[in-house]
């Protein structure tokens, strides 16, 4: 698979494919995906790390005895709502302009910020929904039990990259990832399975250091400071490692449509057709320009021969 430039390596990928490509991909494009995902999660991580030290001061100080602890307590409801407020802006903004980001370089096609948000936010509404929508089937299937709830999850993980990239409302969208996932579930479900559990295992690698310093023995102005800082070393691996998966289910999904619709051959067809409209009027220009230099090139008088001058007379 290629990160810009043409289809030639557009293909049906394997499990080792699709990691290796989300990997070399996320490598080549680093600074524009996490430019599109820090600006969505940057309100949100300042709030996220305000509301821990606010929390902390609390809990490590309490309420004073001649303090009513009621406007504490409210406040840190106040902080949590508005903090959830944020995740709903963040979550859909970041995962929507990002899967477009990634469709755009798989495509071999350029990619700009501005872009990707200005798509995304012309569909906002209905990721939004999607989001809503496929959590709380996920939650119906878990409220059953663990497995269908697993089961849920996987058959619409191509529910958000149908809703930016195939233009559809939320419920279609969630039709059309149960209809793609159908074609190869052990092979969606494994996949997702191994990504998502990658990034975990990475994102707890590099968490452990700011989670060890915070169970050192210090004072407590000082451990409200330590956990504070944790909690944003946390939030900012998880916004750097968010990418991966992503860039994973979109080379799935691709993966998907190679093999069940013929994405590669419909692609080659749409730059054969796109070659045999440009050709021609290439060379009507051409046959025009040879045309336009013969008449306006300068005419020479006619050569007479003269080789037979004074004889038969």
């Amino acid at each position: 698979m290629q990160t810009s430039g043409g289809h030639a390596n557009i293909r049906p990928m394997g499990l080792a494919d699709i990691l290796d490509g989300s990997i070399r991909m996320y490598r080549h494009n680093f600074g524009s995906f996490l430019g599109i995902v820090a600006i969505a999660w940057a309100p949100a991580l300042a709030l996220q790390l305000f509301s821990t030290h606010w929390f902390m001061s609390v809990f490590m100080t309490g309420p004073q005895p001649d303090t009513d602890a009621l406007p504490l307590l409210a406040g840190l409801g106040g902080m949590f709502l508005a903090s959830l407020a944020v995740y709903a802006i963040a979550v859909p903004l970041a995962e929507g302009a990002l899967i477009w980001a990634i469709s755009k370089r798989y495509l071999g096609q350029a990619v700009t910020i501005t872009d990707a948000y200005r798509v995304v936010l012309s569909k906002f509404g209905q990721i939004l929904l999607a989001i809503v929508l496929t959590a709380l089937i996920a939650v119906v299937g878990l409220a059953f039990c663990v497995i269908p709830g697993l089961v849920f999850a996987f058959m619409l993980s191509f529910t958000i990259p149908e809703v930016v990239l195939g233009n559809r409302s939320a419920v279609d969208a969630i039709r059309r990832s149960w209809e793609l996932v159908s074609f190869d579930f052990w092979k969606a479900a494994l996949t997702l399975f191994v990504l998502g559990l990658l990034v975990a295992m990475l994102g707890g690698a590099l968490a452990a250091p700011s989670q060890f310093i915070t169970l050192l023995p210090v004072h407590p102005d000082s451990m409200i400071l330590l956990y504070t800082l944790s909690g944003g070393v946390r939030a900012l691996i998880q916004v750097v490692l968010q990418p991966v998966q992503i860039i994973g289910t979109i080379l799935l999904y691709y993966d998907f449509r190679i093999r069940k619709e013929g994405f590669d051959i419909q692609l080659l067809a749409q730059a054969i057709e796109k070659q045999d409209t440009i050709l021609p009027a290439a060379r009507v220009t051409a046959a025009a320009d040879t045309s336009l230099m013969a008449e306006s090139a300068p005419r020479l008088p006619p050569k007479i021969d003269r080789s037979n001058d004074g004889q038969g007379l």
